[in-house]
């Protein structure tokens, strides 16, 4: 039910092999469940759909943070929990779609933290256009910047999170950045590639 309500168009498959089996499409994005896989066997299974161009998106019942790094490592562009709401599967779609990445939110707090307390070995030239941003974008970009979430975000805020979203949207835009990642990154002036 919540699957055909974030995608009615969905297909879902009982494996990867099914999947591989019938015509696709490259961009496709598939949300892969490893739940009952070995990590061994679920890094296969990303790098095989990797390779007939899917943009996967790994999800188990029971997360974790080393396994989210292994996934995002093997090449999967998102790991969430197998249980997500539909609003949040529609949510990470959106980010991997568009080329960004989806991790849960104390792995991003985790990444945010190791950026800040990264040093260069030479000085790195201070991100810009941030200037352009509105106040409340401005705000919205500092919170993600300390790994916040967008239901945080918005509690803090006192806002939607929709109205979070098309926050995020325009900061992208102005900064010509892909996603969250790149923006907490921008945040603490580490380079952007």
């Amino acid at each position: 039910m919540r699957w055909s309500e974030a995608f009615p168009e969905l297909s879902i498959q009982p494996s990867v092999k099914a999947y591989l089996a019938k015509s696709h499409h490259q961009g496709d994005v598939c949300f892969l469940d490893i739940s009952t896989l070995d990590r061994n066997e679920a890094i296969s299974h990303v790098d095989d759909l990797r390779s007939e161009g899917a943009v996967v998106v790994v999800m188990n019942a029971v997360p974790s943070e080393s396994e989210a790094f292994a996934m995002l490592s093997a090449g999967a562009r998102g790991y969430c929990h197998a249980e997500a709401v539909p609003e949040q599967l529609q949510e990470v779609a959106s980010v991997v779609t568009a080329h960004g990445f989806w991790m849960p939110s104390q792995l991003m707090q985790r990444l945010v933290s190791t950026a800040m307390r990264y040093e260069p070995n030479s000085p790195q030239p201070a991100a810009s256009g941030f200037d352009q941003l509105t106040d409340r974008e401005y705000q919205v970009a500092m919170a993600v910047g300390k790994g916040a979430n967008n239901k945080e975000i918005a509690e803090q805020l006192e806002v939607s999170e929709r109205t979070v979203k098309a926050h995020l949207t325009a900061i992208f835009e102005k900064l010509e950045l892909r996603d969250r990642v790149q923006l907490a990154l921008a945040i603490n002036r580490l380079p952007i590639h």
